[in-house]
């Protein structure tokens, strides 16, 4: 029987690493990737946008040391909070665009602001690049990371701050209104922010619909991923400029207090248009064809 040749490890060795190093490259290129909903939104974390409870969810020490906090910037009506090390060579111009995109969700949605309101930039371990609005408190964090650019920042503020807006024109019933009706108002009213260079929110629910993505407005974000949250978002900005263009400001203002426990679709439609949800839905995509 003829005996074998021992193994040489001193040649192995190199392929060992080798096929290693090949092994590690496949397994990263295999890892999902950090996506982001167009024009710098937060869909990776949405539910962090959601109108919180009356009571506010910030520890009392969180929202104490934001208060005694020195702000890297301030403006008319914003105080700006650098918690990390991000924008921090940026903070006079960051705070000036901010204003600016203020001004601008102001000027848009027709409500002022009532209050200062507190904007935080805070550093995302993850890299979950969103944004929250604590409405109750006039605080708003904003999660980022290094390689975020400040515009992206600005674009997500536009839509936070078009929440702290329904909270000022709303109050209480805000936190439990329709998110049919609180976040397209908020998407709609970010506008350009959000817009890129479409002309309207109705460009993309006509897009989705003629590419067979669009979704059931009474769809919840939960569960469907982040580019059927794109879809849904967009397509509440263009269902609440739909309402608002053909039924009115003043009824969308009593339709947004009418209730809905934060599930869309569910305001008091009926009562307010003398219509379903359902078959505003359905006028509203045959503006669409």
């Amino acid at each position: 029987m003829r005996r074998q040749k021992p193994l040489d490890w001193a040649t192995l060795g190199p392929i060992a690493v080798l096929l290693g190093l090949l092994l590690l490259i496949v397994n990263q290129l295999n890892q999902p990737k950090n996506q982001y909903a167009p024009l710098s939104a937060y869909f990776n974390d949405a539910a962090a946008s959601v109108p919180q409870s009356q009571l506010t969810p910030l520890p009392p020490t969180t929202l104490q040391a934001i208060e005694q906090s020195n702000a890297a910037g301030s403006s008319n009506q914003i105080d700006l909070v650098l918690e990390a090390e991000l924008y921090q060579d940026q903070s006079n111009e960051l705070a000036s665009e901010l204003q600016i995109a203020l001004d601008y969700v102001q000027e848009r949605t027709n409500i002022r602001l009532a209050e200062r309101v507190t904007v935080v930039i805070s550093q995302d371990a993850q890299c979950g690049f969103h944004g929250v609005t604590y409405s109750d408190v006039r605080v708003i964090y904003i999660y980022s990371c290094a390689g975020v650019a400040r515009s992206r920042v600005v674009n997500i503020a536009a839509h936070e701050f078009v929440h702290q807006l329904e909270q000022d024109r709303y109050g209480a019933a805000h936190l439990s209104t329709d998110l049919v009706l609180s976040e397209g108002f908020a998407t709609w009213g970010a506008g350009r922010y959000w817009l890129g260079s479409a002309s309207d929110f109705t460009s993309f629910a006509r897009d989705y619909q003629a590419n067979g993505q669009a979704l059931p407005l009474a769809t919840h974000y939960a569960g469907v991923g982040i580019d059927g949250m794109n879809v849904l978002y967009y397509q509440w900005a263009s269902f609440v400029d739909y309402l608002i263009n053909n039924y009115g400001r003043e009824a969308f203002d009593q339709l947004y207090i009418s209730g809905g426990e934060r599930q869309p679709g569910a305001a008091n439609y009926a009562a307010i248009y003398n219509r379903s949800f359902g078959l505003l839905e359905a006028e509203w995509r045959q503006t669409l064809d």
